[in-house]
């Protein structure tokens, strides 16, 4: 009897003591290890992670999140900064993370820079359960608050659009001949004679639907559209080469992103604005002026593409430099098609 009583206890204690206590973490900060700052574009990039506001709830060895939205990490499995639902970064390399006392870090190699400073730490700190299911309170009625912004900041623009086109003009061509990352597809196309397409050495990175392509991605080819006057750095228009064995629409591409707003559209070519929210003035703004232009070769995706963002343009809303750019891009793009 005695016996039974004591496998009884074990049998109801097991499960207890095998729990864990919950704790409950929000991001803190994110930073270059040396802690250099962030330059550029990578600035950007940066404040993006960090504005994904990430809470989670850990227990024993999981992670239930929060924000930005709910999802569950194994953290044996955790080995990729894709898990955290920033799916279009996977140019960042992933290599640890720990739990230290009040401190979670996860630590990822950013192979979308040049610079000597890559190796970067995202930073939780474990807070109270009260200041947690606060926080997320009020972050659902700040994520309604943001909402309202960008409806009536498109409502606002569908009025008085920023974008203002000029009248394309027919420029005499040539041809030229660009390549694939494989070599398979003969390319050849019609430009402009006063441009040179240039093999890129930037480290570049770019997303179109499922497709991505970079300086450091599989399956792709970057070109430079090189002019004798006019040089508007990572602004200048792209040719983006893909082998990817996705497919691409520019219908889905659109209808995918609720705060792309288009002001012309053709069977492939599209021209708009995104819009975002600017988390330091607290406003819905135009992020970027882009113009999308795309072609087919067998399996060869081409994507001449521009976005010119607004934290590129000096004394930034600066919207006649920014339409300057887009227009000059827009020309070049609508004067670059396939030899047939």
């Amino acid at each position: 009897m005695k016996k039974l009583i004591l496998i009884l206890i074990l049998t109801f204690s097991l499960p207890f003591y095998a729990q864990e206590k919950e704790t409950f973490w929000k991001i803190k900060s994110i930073y270059r290890e040396d802690r250099k700052p962030f330059i550029g574009l990578t600035v950007d990039y940066m404040q993006e992670i960090y504005d994904h506001n990430f809470h989670f709830v850990k227990r024993n060895e999981s992670l239930y999140f929060e924000l930005p939205d709910k999802f569950e990490l194994d953290l044996k499995s955790f080995k990729s900064l894709r898990q955290l639902h920033i799916t279009d970064k996977d140019f960042y390399e992933m290599y640890d993370q720990k739990f230290s006392g009040n401190s979670f870090v996860i630590k990822f190699k950013d192979n979308a820079t040049l610079s000597p400073s890559k190796n970067t730490i995202i930073e939780f700190k474990q807070i109270t359960k009260e200041q947690f299911e606060k926080n997320i309170a009020e972050e659902i009625a700040h994520q309604k608050e943001i909402a309202q912004k960008i409806n009536d900041l498109k409502t606002e623009l569908e009025k008085h659009a920023p974008i203002t086109l000029d009248p394309i003009k027919k420029l005499p061509l040539k041809s030229a001949e660009i390549n694939d990352d494989k070599y398979e597809n003969d390319i050849i196309l019609l430009i402009p004679e006063e441009i040179e397409l240039r093999e890129s050495g930037d480290v570049k990175n770019e997303k179109f639907g499922e497709i991505k392509v970079g300086t450091f991605k599989e399956n792709s080819k970057i070109y430079d559209v090189d002019h004798p006057k006019n040089d508007y750095g990572l602004k200048q228009l792209t040719i983006w080469v893909s082998t990817a064995p996705s497919t691409f629409s520019l219908e889905k591409y659109v209808s995918e992103d609720a705060n792309t707003v288009l002001v012309k559209k053709e069977k492939d070519h599209i021209v708009g604005y995104k819009i975002s929210y600017d988390f330091e003035n607290e406003k819905a703004v135009v992020a970027s002026f882009f113009t999308l232009k795309y072609l087919k070769v067998g399996s060869s995706h081409i994507f001449i593409h521009s976005d010119v963002y607004r934290s590129q343009i000096k004394n930034y809303p600066n919207s006649e430099e920014m339409n300057k750019i887009l227009n000059f891009n827009y020309l070049i793009s609508e004067n670059i098609s396939l030899k047939k």
